[in-house]
């Protein structure tokens, strides 16, 4: 992609996604996460009312006589991460409707909505390694080279390993984020049980993009089954697909394992077919998280 030819398309996706941010979104997306979560602000002795799990009994320790308790203050910055999957599978179906194009429309959506309400913004790609790591910051221009960015990615594996980019996360991201984490979480990694610790600090929202032509319909005669990330390749009858799929099995158990370990773990989880519009759903997405948060 030449310079032009970026500077076209980036202009495209900045009209749409301002545009969709400034009257869809904004709105949304601070009553889902504006103030969901509480940041250190001071001690002060115990007064009659408090509530007995504020006591910092560390500090209580010390004192021979007084009882301390930590106050805490509404947060009004947020710290909005992407965590974006470009491995070898994101990149099934057509330019506009493969899960790397719509990924990237998210991540924007996310970034814009972040830029647009002053709060810190970062970014990492990941496959089964750190692609790209944009670190937390502020302004349009930030927003704009994250989303040049995504538009000319080329990842340096088609592999794919979640756990380890949500071990880097941990390590590099101190402070209390909201962590969009947007994959197809076809993976092998052992990636739940971090989630499940990440989400006791952090806001967690699971996105999952799916290609309806994954689970390969109505074929006929042998076809190849080709593994993007892996480039292994079996054939198979395709009258297996079609009487008992195993793809849509594989899928539909994937769907219900991420809706149950959300639900359990109270995560908000959220799949996108990429052949339709994913607005209403997102509209609709963040009204649900303002429930569940608050």
């Amino acid at each position: 992609m030449n310079h032009s030819q970026l500077f076209e398309k980036l202009q495209k996706l900045q009209i749409k996604i301002d545009k969709l941010v400034d009257s869809r979104f904004v709105g949304e997306y601070r009553s889902a996460f504006k103030g969901s979560g509480l940041e250190f602000d001071e001690i002060r002795e115990y007064q009659w009312g408090d509530e007995i799990r504020t006591i910092n009994w560390n500090v209580t320790a010390k004192s021979s006589e007084k009882v301390f308790v930590k106050l805490f203050k509404e947060e009004r910055e947020l710290n909005i991460f992407v965590l974006f999957d470009i491995s070898g599978s994101e990149y099934f179906g057509k330019m506009e409707q493969s899960k790397i194009t719509i990924g990237t429309e998210l991540a924007a959506i996310f970034t814009f909505s972040a830029m647009k309400n002053n709060d810190k913004f970062g970014l990492i790609s990941y496959s089964d390694q750190i692609e790209k790591v944009f670190p937390l910051s502020k302004g349009r221009k930030k927003a704009l080279s994250i989303i040049s960015y995504l538009l000319q990615q080329t990842p340096k594996s088609k592999g794919t390993n979640l756990l380890n980019a949500l071990e880097y996360f941990h390590k590099i991201q101190k402070k209390r984020s909201v962590l969009f984490i947007i994959s197809d979480f076809l993976d092998n990694s052992p990636y739940f049980e971090k989630i499940k610790f990440l989400k006791k600090k952090h806001d967690i929202n699971l996105i999952r993009l799916f290609h309806p032509d994954e689970i390969l319909p109505n074929l006929k005669g042998i076809i190849p089954i080709l593994d993007s990330e892996t480039h292994s390749k079996i054939w198979l009858s395709a009258a297996l697909f079609n009487k008992t799929n195993p793809l849509t099995l594989y899928f539909n158990q994937l769907d219900q394992k991420l809706k149950n370990f959300a639900f359990i773990e109270k995560i908000d989880y959220l799949t996108i077919s990429t052949t339709i519009d994913y607005v209403p759903i997102l509209e609709t997405y963040f009204k649900g998280h303002h429930k569940l948060k608050h």
